[in-house]
């Protein structure tokens, strides 16, 4: 494994520095960062918020900070290592992270998801730990990560990449990285933290996917100013983040003969109202463009500022709407409007998100053709009491990303740009992976699970219908043609479990795969055409472990009625 030696420095630097505090000073730390989309932790605090009317989370923007009281309540992780005792504004504190562990092997296609785990064949591995310290308004996550995967090669056919980085083996070969991972340098006041970090983000409130980020791609190096908790005033609560990142390439890309990275800007907000408790909503919005167009401007750092119309972005004087030169810039937009609404009452949400890539001409362009290189999520969550605090757990949700019929007035048959590709080459990516939904470019999913859940117990089972790179199939093959869409039907078994300071989260995915790669059968004739078919198997084992607590250990971990509680200080 090859590693720069920036990279080594830094990380020397930042384990020897906490090595040093961990040796000085002890804590029980509130502000450490649950990783994004860490599935047992974070849908146990989900589940929680539906049983009450005062949960202050928004579920809008993770990673999720420990600040926020209620989540201090729930989940308490880190192991004390010593402390100092004076309660004054240079309080120190150091913690030791739990271990983050996942194991997954795969027989067939890779089937895609948003997760740590790469879309590859076989086996593949990957674990995290660290250390969290604060000094006063200061604080450090390190959290490395490191990844391995046996990369098998398979059959990929017809590559996916149209107008997009998308990686579907990543290099010949075993695989292997090491990453900063969860990582963060933070100052931090009240509800705001401002800081470098190479976390995961999530935003908007999807379950199982996100149209901007989530998880499913490694986490890409960004300075940040954040809300970690909700601010609250007089109006309700509001939540925010700015972004200013690097994206770079998994395969060598070079304009003018030098490797050109692209700069990511960004902006997230969301409201909860004080008139309406458990309903939130807000927008997000993202700019991309390559490093070679710096010119050192405002509009060049900022463009989440720039207003929303294209006609207000060309030039005034030239008596023609021509936005050749604005186009010119080669830069890509994404922009999205979302809400979610808690109900404790009924023990449920709802939640939708819409995003549109590329500026509207006007008002009245966007206003008559919304659907334009547009994407949605739409989902919900419901329990259902059962005895001895149990509860039958009920979720679903739909991700479309597929163009929509106006293309073919914009476009023609051929299709055009889409939500996944937009002026960049290498789309909406960070080192070959989707920054957003980890089903694939274009690629539309619906999923519905019903489980048996107490506390962090659950035993259920999970169906997709997932409708693999819809556009590229229209571009290629285009309706009616023989070669049938490629469509995967999965169920997929689950079991999460704690004993004590161990939790094992576990899946098995049967994939019943149609027409995979669009490939026919080899019976197949043009008279009765027939499409392949395949069945495998993708199965996961997550653990998460909890340095030296058990069920004796337990203090000030508050009870949450009916939910259960993680057992866990």
């Amino acid at each position: 494994m090859r590693l720069n030696k920036r990279f080594l420095l830094n990380f020397s630097i930042g384990f020897g520095l906490c090595s040093f505090l961990s040796l000085i000073f002890s804590i029980k730390s509130l502000a450490q960062n649950l990783p994004a989309n860490q599935s047992v932790l974070e849908e146990y605090i989900r589940r929680s918020q539906l049983l009450y009317k005062n949960s202050s989370s928004s579920f809008l923007s993770r990673p999720i900070s420990l600040a926020d009281s209620l989540l201090t309540d729930s989940v308490s992780y880190s192991l004390k290592l010593g402390s100092s005792s004076e309660a004054n504004f240079w309080k120190s504190q150091v913690s030791l992270l739990p271990i983050f562990s996942g194991t997954q092997v795969g027989t067939g296609n890779p089937y895609p998801e948003a997760s740590k785990f790469l879309v590859a064949k076989g086996l593949q591995q990957w674990i995290s730990t660290g250390v969290y310290a604060s000094i006063g308004p200061f604080s450090l996550q390190l959290q490395p990560e490191w990844i391995t995967a046996q990369n098998k090669n398979y059959n990929t056919l017809l590559k996916k990449e149209d107008g997009i980085e998308y990686t579907e083996r990543f290099g010949q070969g075993i695989f292997n990285k090491l990453l900063l991972g969860q990582s963060s340098l933070r100052a931090n006041w009240g509800a705001f933290s401002v800081g470098v970090s190479s976390e995961n983000i999530w935003w908007g409130p999807g379950q199982y996917n996100s149209l901007l980020f989530s998880n499913n791609a490694f986490g890409f190096y960004h300075i940040t100013l954040n809300t970690r908790k909700p601010a609250n005033t007089f109006l309700g609560s509001f939540e925010g983040q700015i972004l200013m990142g690097k994206l770079v390439n998994f395969a060598a890309f070079e304009r003018e003969g030098k490797e050109d990275w692209r700069y990511l800007n960004g902006i997230k907000f969301s409201y909860q109202p004080k008139w309406i408790p458990g309903f939130y909503v807000g927008f997000s919005r993202v700019f991309q463009q390559y490093s070679s167009y710096n010119n050192q401007s405002w509009a060049y750092y900022f463009p989440i500022f720039e207003p929303f119309q294209k006609v207000k972005l060309i030039d005034p004087n030239s008596g023609v709407f021509d936005s050749t030169e604005y186009d010119d810039r080669l830069q890509s937009q994404q922009l999205t409007g979302f809400a979610r609404f808690v109900i404790p009452k009924a023990k449920a949400e709802v939640y939708f998100e819409y995003g549109r890539r590329d500026h509207a001409v006007d008002w009245r362009e966007f206003i008559l053709n919304p659907e334009h290189a547009r994407a949605y999520i739409l989902g919900f969550k419901k329990l259902i009491s059962l005895p001895n605090q149990a509860f039958l757990q009920v979720n679903g949700e739909i991700l479309q990303q597929q163009e929509s019929i106006n293309i073919l007035v914009r476009a023609g048959a051929s299709g055009g740009l889409s939500w996944a590709s937009h002026g960049i080459q290498q789309g909406f990516t960070h080192q070959g992976q989707m920054l957003g939904p980890g089903v694939g470019p274009t690629s539309n999913v619906q999923t519905l699970e019903t489980s048996w859940v107490k506390g962090m117990k659950k035993i259920g089972i999970r169906w997709e219908r997932l409708n693999r790179h819809q556009d590229l199939y229209v571009e290629l093959f285009n309706d009616p043609s023989e070669n049938g869409r490629w469509v995967d039907y999965s169920a997929r078994l689950l079991g999460d479990w704690q004993w004590k300071n161990l939790i094992v989260s576990s899946s098995v995915n049967l994939v019943y795969s149609l027409n995979p790669n669009w490939n026919l059968d080899s019976n197949s004739t043009y008279e009765f055409p027939s499409g392949k078919k395949e069945f495998y198997t993708q199965s996961q084992v997550n653990l998460i472990y909890f340095w030296g607590r058990g069920d004796k250990n337990v203090k000030g971990v508050k009870r949450l009625p009916s939910a259960g509680r993680l057992k866990v200080n």
